[in-house]
């Protein structure tokens, strides 16, 4: 397992950071129940690149240069507790002398989490865009309609070239492939009616009550449709932070994991739910 770090240290005539980092790591790796000889550990880490700033002295008269090293940390297989050694080695980075800068990039067990947490996301956002077509195709059942489904909403598709008819076709796809999960807890939501709109419905409406009822339409009317989609509020927060963190490549704090550890069964079993009302009959 190799993970790749840049520091940003002191160096002064004698600074020797190839033994520093290593006594860290060996320090490190015993509190972790790991046990390898000096040659081994000294090979773990690895320099790759350095490159030198400016000479400078402190106010106690100490002279040095301020370097930058990028190097690997490559751990055996058989390491114990891996995450952790991992974890408690950039920890402390920061309180090792002349060290005082620290960044860590490529982690392959970050990545192997990530993609975990991807792949349950994956899954459940096209449960999620099934069960919204499912709604919205039923709306909307006019054939000029099935490719304009957010024509009444306030939420439109993400991006300056919105998708075409002929693309979603080529790709099977519809407008909710074009959303973002902040996107969908604001569905069923209609923009404001500028003037002409409000013009436009006066001459349509043949009474004062029509007009009425037509200002208050929501896009969804479906008593049980509209209550699904007015739940997803309470669910997508803690979704979309941590489909942001796999989206960037950024190790999700502990709080994240366990907003979207409580999130996704809820939404999952609330979005099966839906489905079980709908499901067709082995006879019918």
């Amino acid at each position: 397992m190799i993970f790749e770090f840049i520091i940003a240290y002191r160096r002064q005539e004698n600074t020797d950071i190839q033994a520093v980092l290593t006594d860290t790591l060996g320090k490190v790796l015993e509190d972790n129940l790991n046990d390898f000889e000096q040659e081994v550990l000294a090979g773990m880490i690895r320099p790759r690149h350095e490159r030198e700033g400016d000479d400078m002295t402190d106010a106690n008269g100490t002279a040095s240069r301020h370097m930058l090293l990028g190097f690997a940390l490559e751990l055996p297989e058989d390491t114990a507790q891996p995450s952790i050694v991992v974890e408690e080695f950039a920890a402390a980075l920061f309180e090792t002398v002349p060290v005082y800068h620290a960044v860590k990039f490529e982690d392959p067990l970050l990545s192997s989490d990530l993609a975990q947490f991807g792949r349950e996301i994956f899954a459940l956002e096209m449960k999620l865009r099934r069960v919204l077509s499912f709604i919205y195709l039923h709306a909307k059942q006019g054939p000029d309609d099935s490719y304009d489904l957010l024509r009444d909403e306030s939420v439109q598709p993400m991006g300056k070239e919105k998708p075409k008819p002929e693309q979603m076709m080529a790709a099977a796809e519809n407008q909710f492939f074009h959303l973002t999960f902040s996107n969908y807890i604001a569905l069923n939501q209609r923009p404001e009616l500028k003037l002409p709109s409000l013009l436009s419905i006066v001459r349509d409406s043949e009474t004062y009550d029509a007009f009425r009822a037509e200002l208050a339409r929501a896009p969804i009317n479906h008593e049980d449709d509209a209550i699904l989609v007015a739940g997803l509020k309470e669910r997508m927060d803690a979704i979309e932070v941590m489909r942001n963190c796999v989206a960037h490549n950024r190790r999700p704090t502990r709080s994240v994991i366990n907003n979207y550890l409580n999130a996704r069964p809820l939404l999952n079993q609330m979005l099966d739910d839906y489905l079980v009302r709908w499901e067709r009959r082995a006879n019918a």
